[in-house]
């Protein structure tokens, strides 16, 4: 089993990967990539890997071939995850790592590459979201969700992307966004739509700059909406040195109202969000909405930014 450490394990503790099956070379994967960032011979990384879409995500990846790292706070749901990967006949290692600590995320990486040699997608998945009006968001409340959702992002690619281009070689870097980092006016989750469109325009941005080099590294931002996740149930997972969210009435009750419509007629299942993430990763697609349905909510939004470049003559 990977050595790791329980939830919330202190940045200065090692992250190890232990072989499993793999006959004490630590090189699984050794042959490296034909070209595909997906399937035999490739190594992936993902991040929010224990549960929601980040399980769904780590298990298809195993079922295609692909080594699978599942990294995750939750260890111990962690080495979980990485159990079902193998189970089914896949290859993947589980490890504790807090994506909110740059030191715990280089560790990651360099542990990736010492255990596998090389690795060619990196899905910086994990997040977190409280549910109360701006007004009763406290300070620790926006730290702990910008933390999360965009320092986790740009801890995952300050940590992978000199690695994936020292490689030269085919790579593909997958930024879990939402479709409340394209919405306007989502109320109640007012720091996770900051984050969320921070990691929109940060995707973009190392997009065009990939492009201009002419580097082999696609780059995706994963934007699920409603989808049958455990997202509003974050608190789980929240540190003690950053309190606990005091949620309103009136907030609670729009959470599960919220949360009703992810198993609902418009929800998506993780494994659904999974398949066509996956799929978009292998078309090189930028933008990934897996839910069409979705799109007027995004129509309606650039409708009024368009109307709003009056002639001012």
């Amino acid at each position: 089993m990977p050595g790791v450490g329980p939830p919330g394990t202190p940045p200065s503790v090692v992250v190890h990967f232990v072989d499993r099956g793999t006959g004490g070379t630590g090189m699984a994967g050794e042959a490296g990539p034909t070209g595909d960032v997906i399937g035999a011979g490739t190594v992936a990384v993902v991040t929010g890997g224990a549960s929601g879409i980040g399980r769904a995500l780590c298990r298809q990846l195993g079922v295609e071939g692909s080594t699978v790292v599942v990294a995750d706070l939750d260890g111990a749901g962690a080495v979980a995850v990485a159990d079902e990967v193998e189970a089914a006949g896949g290859e993947a290692v589980g490890v504790g790592v807090d994506v909110a600590d740059a030191t715990s995320v280089a560790a990651l990486a360099e542990g990736v590459v010492a255990r596998f040699g090389h690795v060619e997608l990196v899905v910086n998945n994990a997040g977190v979201s409280t549910f109360n009006l701006l007004q009763d968001q406290t300070l620790d409340d926006w730290h702990w969700v910008i933390d999360v959702d965009l320092w986790g992002v740009v801890h995952g690619v300050q940590a992978f992307l000199p690695v994936l281009r020292a490689q030269g070689t085919a790579a593909h870097i997958v930024n879990t966004a939402s479709m409340g980092g394209v919405m306007g006016g989502v109320p109640f989750i007012g720091p996770y739509v900051a984050a969320k469109q921070a990691v929109v325009g940060l995707s973009e941005t190392l997009a065009v700059e990939l492009a201009m080099q002419g580097s082999p590294i696609g780059v995706s931002v994963l934007c699920p909406g409603s989808t049958d996740t455990a997202i509003l149930e974050s608190e789980r997972a929240r540190p003690a040195g950053r309190g606990s969210e005091a949620r309103t009435a009136d907030a609670e009750g729009m959470r599960l109202a919220i949360e009703g419509t992810f198993t609902g007629p418009t929800g998506q299942t993780a494994e659904l969000v999974a398949e066509r993430t996956l799929r978009a990763v292998r078309e090189r697609r930028f933008w990934i909405f897996p839910q069409p349905a979705e799109r007027p909510v995004v129509e309606a939004r650039v409708a009024g930014m368009l109307e709003a470049f009056t002639d001012w003559t």
